[in-house]
């Protein structure tokens, strides 16, 4: 029995892609969540320049701020936070209580002064750093409605994307998702952030509830702006869940052009399949792309076993790979009106022989071919030796032992034939015309002997 060889699958299973809570990122150049100031700024000399508050110094203060600077620098915030605690109470300096937030924040510990952070929030309002570790500072300790106060603080003074994204969170963990998403829009607008429309999509969907608005967020972007990878995979991870195979098509078509990765261009086709519409899946590859072994897919499942073969001829030589060769028996086999004719047959033959001389052994083409000289009776001999190596890779393989036991009733060997065609029917049952076919012909011949 001939193997049914599935070239296309169409599984389409894409997870729901989820941002984080937090998603914005600083620029590159900035490893705290306000802006990392130069190494020289941290001069002690700076240090004393720009201070607010009566203040002093004390022997080794160089020291402290040389391995608090090289810690932060290393990501080690923790370490360096304790460094910097240490100046602020030897110096009482606004500028290392900055920083000992800022690294305590990073390093997802407490400081011993939150009161002073509080104070001098207090006492300057237009410190805008400092609100943002006051905003953290309230989030931490869930404080959700001081959070807000602070972040409609922050929002009225700055105009940068990163506050109305802090000012979104308390928002958050009090489900007001619609006066989040509203500082979000505002971040989102100022810069076009994609993990900020993410987070969006994220709180519209998950926890809103509102398909059409996530869509409409995404599209409006899409439209605007172009598709991304990840904005186009959360579109479609959407339009999967619906079901709305046209509109993932679109979809496919511009993640491949942007991103050349070959898994689109085989979603566009597993689409069309899933659409039943081949012969636009056909049309796509021939015109506007060049995969010509899906396209000799998509020959071989709409039963074009003309152009599939000659495409086979174009595939051998462009990846000299013998395999095209088998391919080229089993589409030209196929494509006969008259697959007795043993004229045409030698052709079936000499491929298959080619592909056995340059090295093919793939057992489903060795089938193929095996189970061709019997059931033609050209070789039945040598149909069945092809079928046991064959075997020799897959013992169990049904088809395989309906060819095997095919060969031995052929040769009116039913001590083989019988128990060997028992064996498939209990596997598979009597599901396929050539099962049915085979079984009859085997069970009435040799029951009985």
């Amino acid at each position: 029995m001939k193997n049914k060889i599935i070239f296309i699958t169409l599984p389409i299973l894409i997870s729901l892609y989820l941002s984080g809570c937090t998603t914005y990122s600083v620029p590159k150049e900035s490893k705290v969540l306000i802006s990392k100031e130069e190494l020289p700024t941290y001069n002690p000399k700076n240090f004393a320049n720009n201070s607010t508050t009566p203040t002093h110094s004390f022997k080794g203060e160089d020291d402290l701020i040389i391995k608090a600077i090289f810690l932060e620098d290393e990501r080690h915030f923790k370490e360096s936070s304790r460094f910097y605690t240490e100046l602020y109470d030897l110096t009482h300096r606004d500028e290392y209580l900055l920083k000992e937030f800022t690294t305590a924040r990073y390093a997802g510990i407490p400081s011993k002064h939150q009161k002073e952070l509080q104070a001098y929030a207090l006492n300057h309002p237009n410190d805008l750093e400092a609100k943002r570790l006051l905003l953290s500072l309230y989030l931490q300790e869930r404080k959700f409605e001081k959070a807000k106060n602070v972040g409609k603080e922050l929002t009225e003074k700055s105009t940068q994307a990163v506050d109305f994204e802090l000012a979104a969170n308390p928002y958050i963990f009090t489900e007001e998702y619609s006066k989040s998403i509203t500082f979000l829009k505002e971040a989102y607008n100022k810069t076009l952030n994609e993990d900020i429309l993410l987070k969006i999509v994220t709180i519209q969907i998950n926890y809103m509830k509102r398909i059409d608005d996530a869509i409409e967020t995404l599209e409006n972007h899409r439209q605007a702006h172009g598709c991304s990878e990840k904005v186009c995979l959360q579109l479609a991870a959407i339009y999967i869940q619906q079901q709305k195979t046209d509109k993932l098509i679109p979809l496919y078509k511009e993640l491949y052009k942007s991103t050349k990765k070959e898994i689109y261009l085989e979603k566009v086709i597993e689409s069309y399949l899933f659409n039943q519409d081949i012969d636009s899946a056909i049309h796509y590859l021939k015109i506007d792309h060049k995969n010509d072994e899906l396209l000799y897919s998509l020959y071989m499942e709409k039963k074009a076993y003309l152009e599939a073969n000659t495409l086979t001829k174009v595939l051998l030589n462009k990846t000299h790979d013998p395999k095209w060769y088998a391919e080229s028996a089993i589409s030209y086999y196929e494509s006969l009106s008259n697959q007795n004719d043993k004229t045409q047959l030698k052709q079936v033959i000499l491929d298959f022989e080619k592909a056995i001389k340059h090295g093919v052994k793939n057992p489903v083409y060795l089938n193929y071919y095996g189970y061709t000289l019997i059931d033609k009776d050209l070789n039945i001999d040598k149909g069945l030796k092809i079928i046991q190596k064959a075997l020799e890779q897959e013992p169990e393989n049904t088809y395989f032992l309906d060819s095997l036991a095919w060969g031995y009733y052929k040769l009116n060997n039913c001590q083989i034939a019988y128990p060997t065609m028992k064996k498939v029917v209990e596997v598979e049952g009597l599901n396929e015309e050539e099962i049915i076919g085979h079984w009859n012909a085997i069970n009435s011949k040799c029951k009985t002997q």
